[in-house]
Formats: C-alpha cells, structure tokens, sequence
C-alpha cells in the first residue's frame, strides 16, 4: 500500500510540476494568436485535451496488451495525468468566464472541453492499439528494424507491407540470426 502511494505521489508531483510549467507558455502562445479573447483558460483547455489523448493511449496500449506494469499505470495515470489534468482548474475556468459576462464563452469551454476530451481519449484508444498490435505482429526489435528497411517513423511501415514483404523480411532475420550464432 505504501509503495502504491509513493508511485502516485511521485507521478502526481511530477504532473503537477509539468502542468505550473506549461501553463505560462501555453498562454503566451494562445495570446499571440488572432482573436485570442485575454483571459480565456486556454492553458487549461489544452492540457485537459492533451491529458484526455495521454490517458487514451496509455489505456488503449494497455488493453491491447502493451507490457505496461500495473504500477506504471498507477504513476502515469493515476498519478502524473491525474495531476496534470485537474477538474477544478477546469470549472473554475468556466466560473471565470461568467463571472465576468461570457456565458456563451464559458458554455463553450464546457462544452468544447468535455466533447474534445472524450474525442481525444476515444482516438487515442485505438492508436494504442495500432502501435501495439504493430510492435506485436512484427516482432522486430530497432537493430532488426533498421537491417530490412523499416523506418518505425514511416506511417506504421509494418502495417503497410504486404504478406509477402513481411515473408522475405522474416527470411531475412533468420538468416541474420543464422550468421550470428
């Protein structure tokens, strides 16, 4: 019990810390844009929708069977995104807005905010899975990777070969770790 509170606590520092240190830039670069509407909770708008997407793809590659440890989803889920993304800066962002008149504003916010975020943690279930699934089916590691031709950058290079492609390459590591023994 003890070490599961310290994988929160020490995740949750670390989302709290992250998120007081972006919130300044994010507003920065929110102000700089046209129309920008000056005190909008823009740096909270985008950490809850960039928390949302993490907390898909740490979920998503968790349950398409990604080797993630129950206590590395305790401190990054758990801990780190529960810190960095935060219910209360969010309503108090929205109390702002009609506080000062901007009801249409502040239902916006809301609005915005809960659909975006349910649409990012829905998108990101299922790029998890594809990351997972790929890095399952192929099997590679990096060094096997880079001696077929597969840029792991490339769009998901393994999804796109072909039945035949993904057979010559398997040829190919076996006779690569044939030669190696």
């Amino acid at each position: 019990m003890i070490r599961k509170l310290l994988l929160v606590l020490a995740g949750g520092f670390c989302g709290a810390v992250t998120r007081y240190l972006l919130a300044k830039p994010l507003l920065a670069l929110a102000g700089a844009l046209p129309g920008a509407h000056a005190g909008f909770p823009y740096d909270t708008l985008l950490i809850n929708l960039t928390g949302a997407f993490l907390i898909g793809l740490l979920f998503g590659a968790f349950e398409h069977g990604a080797p993630i440890s129950p206590d590395l989803r305790l401190a990054l889920g758990t801990g780190f995104l529960g810190a960095y993304t935060t219910f209360s800066s969010f309503v108090v962002g929205a109390a702002s807005e009609l506080r000062h008149g901007q009801t249409f504003t502040a239902l916006l916010y809301l609005c915005g905010a809960m659909a975006g975020g349910v649409l990012l943690a829905f998108v990101g279930f299922p790029l998890a899975g594809r990351f997972v699934e790929h890095w399952q089916v192929s099997g590679l590691d990096a060094q096997e990777a880079a001696v077929v031709g597969v840029d792991w950058a490339d769009d998901f290079a393994i999804g796109e070969m072909s039945a035949e492609e993904l057979e010559r390459n398997g040829e190919r590591i076996a006779e690569l770790e044939g030669g190696a023994r």
